[in-house]
Formats: structure tokens, C-alpha cells, sequence
């Protein structure tokens, strides 16, 4: 009887296994044709990158070389634009030292003619982060402009808006598109392994015509950007030297990880990109190094 039920079945309703087997069989196409455009979005996506990598390279004006501090015949660094005291750069009471400086070959006439927003050029050894970095009176314009200004979704490092040249601090901002990408500021995600931090402390940044300073990178902090009342990691200047003794401080205390530099640095940079790992949407992996100087 159950045989003859199963088949009187199928010849009362032979229409409903045939469409379930092809709804099975559209959406296994539908799921391949998905892969496949993912893996095709994927390959344009690292093309483009490889693309704009390039053009950054040509408008550079000279191949990236490793910079090394100059030396007078005695076999000294040279020491450039010595100052006793502070000035400008808001820290009343610092001590300003001779800093680490270098010439690099940019082509800044170029770089101007293409983009007259640039303030700089930002370079981080053994990483593909060696960009120009811009800035406006805005921080929203660069978030989706390349240095071309295109429109496009992985957009241009730029500096906080109104930063001035002699500022203690300055922040420059970039996307973290992803821990698989190398766009924009996504290769700092490394910086969350402690290993890799102690082995990758020292980057550049040259000012628009200006010399190439070094940096020695001492704290890899995770911000909640919520929480700007508390410590403010974009601080700029400070009033005298307890702010400052007391910002260094709490800096210490909030970072994941943390390596008293050589120097008490009299002006730092600041690189921040999107973190959601820990604060979801708030979230900012925040990276802080201190202008090297000759001791």
C-alpha cells in the first residue's frame, strides 16, 4: 500500500519535485555566481590598489630611499635649526633639542601642481603606508577623495583640520579597509601584535618642501572616540609643562602597548583609523610616535 501511495504520489503531483529541484539548483548557481563576483570584486579591488600605489610612486618625484642622518667630517649628525627654548609649539617650559632631520628628493612642485591640499608625506619602513598626506578646513571632504580628487570609497590620509605647522601634536587620519587590505591605514591593525610594535617603532614624515624628520612610534593605543573628555588623543598644544607631564601620563596608562621613547619628544604624531574590535562603530586604533632628536 505505501508503495502504491508513493507512487500514485508522483503521478498526482510530478510538477512539485521538479520545481524543488531546480529552486535547488538556482540557488546553488546564484551562490557560485556570488562567490565568483566577490573573488572578481576582490582582484579589481587589490588591482586598484596596486594602481593608485604606482601613481603614488611616480608623482613622489624619486625612488623611496632609506634615510640616513647626514654627517660632518668629524663623523657627527649634523645638528639643523637648533633653538634653545620652545617656539610655537605650545609646550611652555620643554626644552627643545636639535631634531633628527634628513632631506629626501620629493618633487613638491609636482605634488603641489596635482594637489595644492598637501602638507606632507608620510612614510612607514617595511609597510605599504608611503603616501602624501592632505588636509582641509574639513575632515570629510578626504574620506571618499583620493589625492586625485576622484571620488573614491578608500580616500586620502589626511591631517586634522586647522592643524598648524608648529602644533605639539598632529593627527592624521586615513580608512582601515580591512585586515586583509594594505589600502590607506589598514596595515597599522599589525600594530595590535606587541611583536610587531617592538620591531616596527621608527617612520617618517616630511613637510610639505621641508626636511624628513624621524619619528620613534612609543604607544599603539584603543580609543573609544566617545570618551574625549576623559583624554583627548588629538590634543594639539599645551599650556604648561604638567599638561604635558599629565597628557604623556594618561597616555602611558590608556595604552595596549607602551615603550618609553629616548627622548622626551617636544612634538609627536598621531596616526588614527577605524578599530570596531573593541567600541564597534567608536572604535579607533590609534598609533603615537615622538620626533626623534640628536641627544
Amino acid at each position: 500500500m505505501k508503495d502504491l501511495a508513493g507512487k500514485l504520489g508522483k503521478l498526482v503531483f510530478p510538477d512539485v519535485e521538479q520545481k524543488k529541484s531546480r529552486r535547488i539548483m538556482l540557488q546553488v548557481i546564484a551562490g557560485m555566481l556570488i562567490a565568483l563576483l566577490s573573488i572578481a570584486g576582490m582582484k579589481i579591488y587589490s588591482y586598484q590598489e596596486v594602481k593608485q600605489q604606482q601613481r603614488f610612486q611616480q608623482i613622489k618625484g624619486a625612488e623611496m630611499i632609506q634615510p640616513e642622518i647626514p654627517e660632518q667630517e668629524t663623523g657627527e649628525p649634523i645638528k639643523e635649526n637648533p633653538q634653545e627654548t620652545v617656539s610655537g609649539n605650545g609646550i611652555t617650559g620643554v626644552t627643545e633639542t636639535d631634531t633628527v632631520t634628513v632631506s629626501l628628493p620629493y618633487d613638491w612642485d609636482s605634488l603641489v601642481d596635482t594637489n595644492a591640499d598637501i602638507k606632507g608625506w608620510l612614510y612607514l619602513p617595511d609597510t605599504p603606508v608611503d603616501f602624501p598626506v592632505v588636509g582641509t578646513l574639513n575632515n570629510e571632504y578626504y574620506l571618499n577623495h583620493d589625492f586625485w580628487k576622484q571620488e573614491k570609497s578608500t580616500g586620502c590620509p589626511f591631517m586634522d583640520k586647522d592643524t598648524d605647522q608648529w602644533d605639539f601634536n598632529k593627527t592624521i587620519y586615513a580608512h582601515n579597509m580591512s585586515r586583509t587590505s594594505d589600502a590607506m591605514f589598514s596595515p597599522l591593525l599589525n600594530y595590535k601584535n606587541e611583536c610587531y610594535f617592538m620591531a616596527h617603532r621608527q617612520l617618517y614624515y616630511t613637510e610639505c618642501y621641508g626636511n624628513t624628520a624621524e619619528y620613534q612610534i612609543m604607544a599603539v593605543v584603543k580609543y573609544n572616540a566617545k570618551d574625549t573628555e576623559s583624554w583627548d588623543f588629538r590634543t594639539r598644544n599645551h599650556a604648561d609643562i604638567e599638561s604635558y607631564n599629565l597628557w604623556m601620563e594618561q597616555l602611558q596608562e590608556r595604552a595596549l602597548y607602551y615603550a618609553e621613547p629616548d627622548n622626551a619628544p617636544d612634538q609627536i604624531l598621531t596616526l588614527s583609523t577605524c578599530d570596531r574590535s573593541e567600541y564597534g562603530r567608536d572604535g579607533r586604533l590609534v598609533i603615537v610616535a615622538g620626533k626623534c632628536r640628536i641627544s
